[in-house]
Protein backbone atom coordinates (compact mmCIF):
# COMPACT_ATOMS: atom_id res chain seq x y z
CA UNK A 1 0.00 0.00 0.00
CA UNK A 2 3.01 2.36 1.02
CA UNK A 3 4.34 1.89 -2.69
CA UNK A 4 1.07 3.06 -4.35
CA UNK A 5 1.03 5.78 -2.36
CA UNK A 6 4.69 6.76 -3.10
CA UNK A 7 3.57 6.10 -7.37
CA UNK A 8 0.43 8.29 -6.43
CA UNK A 9 2.96 11.37 -5.42
CA UNK A 10 5.08 11.10 -8.02
CA UNK A 11 2.70 11.19 -10.68
CA UNK A 12 0.85 13.67 -9.22
CA UNK A 13 4.59 15.69 -9.31
CA UNK A 14 5.09 14.45 -12.86
CA UNK A 15 2.19 15.28 -14.42
CA UNK A 16 0.32 17.85 -11.84
CA UNK A 17 1.16 20.56 -14.20
CA UNK A 18 0.19 19.51 -17.18
CA UNK A 19 -2.38 17.10 -16.71
CA UNK A 20 -5.04 19.86 -17.12
CA UNK A 21 -3.49 20.41 -20.79
CA UNK A 22 -2.90 17.30 -21.67
CA UNK A 23 -6.47 15.79 -20.62
CA UNK A 24 -8.91 18.64 -21.71
CA UNK A 25 -11.21 18.26 -19.00
CA UNK A 26 -13.62 20.80 -19.83
CA UNK A 27 -13.46 20.16 -23.36
CA UNK A 28 -16.64 19.00 -24.53
CA UNK A 29 -17.30 15.94 -26.97
CA UNK A 30 -20.35 15.52 -29.30
CA UNK A 31 -19.85 11.41 -28.43
CA UNK A 32 -18.04 8.82 -26.57
CA UNK A 33 -15.42 7.90 -28.85
CA UNK A 34 -14.68 11.43 -29.89
CA UNK A 35 -13.96 11.61 -26.11
CA UNK A 36 -12.26 8.56 -25.29
CA UNK A 37 -9.99 9.26 -28.58
CA UNK A 38 -8.82 12.78 -26.92
CA UNK A 39 -8.35 10.69 -23.68
CA UNK A 40 -6.24 7.91 -25.49
CA UNK A 41 -3.73 10.57 -27.25
CA UNK A 42 -3.37 12.78 -23.68
CA UNK A 43 -2.76 9.38 -21.85
CA UNK A 44 -0.31 8.55 -24.78
CA UNK A 45 2.02 11.54 -24.43
CA UNK A 46 1.49 11.19 -20.46
CA UNK A 47 2.59 7.75 -20.01
CA UNK A 48 5.45 8.20 -22.08
CA UNK A 49 7.17 11.22 -20.22
CA UNK A 50 6.34 9.11 -16.60
CA UNK A 51 8.87 6.79 -18.34
CA UNK A 52 11.85 8.96 -19.70
CA UNK A 53 11.15 10.41 -15.56
CA UNK A 54 11.32 6.59 -14.88
CA UNK A 55 8.35 6.81 -12.86
CA UNK A 56 7.38 4.13 -14.09
CA UNK A 57 9.41 1.28 -15.35
CA UNK A 58 7.42 0.55 -18.43
CA UNK A 59 4.46 1.88 -20.66
CA UNK A 60 2.17 -0.60 -19.92
CA UNK A 61 2.37 0.14 -16.63
CA UNK A 62 1.91 3.93 -16.87
CA UNK A 63 -1.30 3.24 -18.75
CA UNK A 64 -2.79 1.11 -16.42
CA UNK A 65 -3.00 4.14 -14.42
CA UNK A 66 -4.82 6.36 -16.77
CA UNK A 67 -7.43 3.78 -17.06
CA UNK A 68 -8.23 4.11 -13.24
CA UNK A 69 -7.68 8.07 -13.13
CA UNK A 70 -9.09 9.66 -16.42
CA UNK A 71 -12.38 8.16 -17.59
CA UNK A 72 -14.92 9.26 -20.22
CA UNK A 73 -18.71 10.63 -18.91
CA UNK A 74 -22.03 11.99 -20.47
CA UNK A 75 -23.29 15.24 -18.68
CA UNK A 76 -26.76 15.43 -18.94
CA UNK A 77 -26.83 19.60 -18.32
CA UNK A 78 -24.19 20.10 -20.81
CA UNK A 79 -25.53 17.91 -23.26
CA UNK A 80 -22.03 16.20 -24.05
CA UNK A 81 -18.88 14.08 -23.28
CA UNK A 82 -15.88 15.03 -20.91
CA UNK A 83 -13.20 13.44 -19.48
CA UNK A 84 -13.49 13.17 -16.03
CA UNK A 85 -10.11 13.49 -13.64
CA UNK A 86 -10.70 10.43 -10.86
CA UNK A 87 -7.90 11.74 -8.85
CA UNK A 88 -9.16 14.88 -7.78
CA UNK A 89 -12.40 12.94 -6.67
Amino acid sequence: MKKLAVIGVALGVAIGGSAAIAHPTNVPYESRGECERAAANSAKQDRERLVDAAIFPTIGAAQSTFHEDWRCEYDDEAGAWFIVDYRQR
